[in-house]
């Protein structure tokens, strides 16, 4: 899987950052469960450790909008394993990731919340 940086990613313009997270979700989803789980807590990790609060903003977004561009039957089980990913965490980044993924949920277009949120 892609080895750049989750802050590197944050700071790319939106379409840059679109198409290279877009990328690494593409190579997660041929993974399986195991390193799926593997590969998002360490993404959000990386995340909840290094990133500014705008940088997490923009990278919750970005994660939002591609994840409601998935089939339900394809967006339920990422959001479930990215929820679970995220309660594996010590609690302060798992507070942190919560926080941030509720916050852009909030700012999230219309169309993208309400799909994100009838998938959680």
């Amino acid at each position: 899987m892609s080895q750049m940086s989750m802050v590197s990613l944050a700071d790319l313009d939106d379409a840059e950052r679109m198409n290279q997270m877009r990328e690494m979700f593409e190579q997660l989803g041929g993974l399986s469960e195991t390193e799926q789980f593997e590969g998002l807590r360490k993404m959000i990790l990386e995340m909840a450790e290094k990133a500014t609060d705008s940088q997490y903003l923009r990278l919750c977004g970005t994660t939002l909008t591609l994840a409601a561009s998935m089939p339900d039957e394809h967006l339920k089980p990422f959001l479930a394993a990215r929820m679970t990913a995220s309660a594996s965490l010590p609690a302060p980044y798992a507070d942190r990731d919560r926080e941030h993924v509720e916050e852009a949920i909030a700012q999230a277009e219309p169309d993208v919340r309400t799909k994100i949120t009838q998938n959680l």
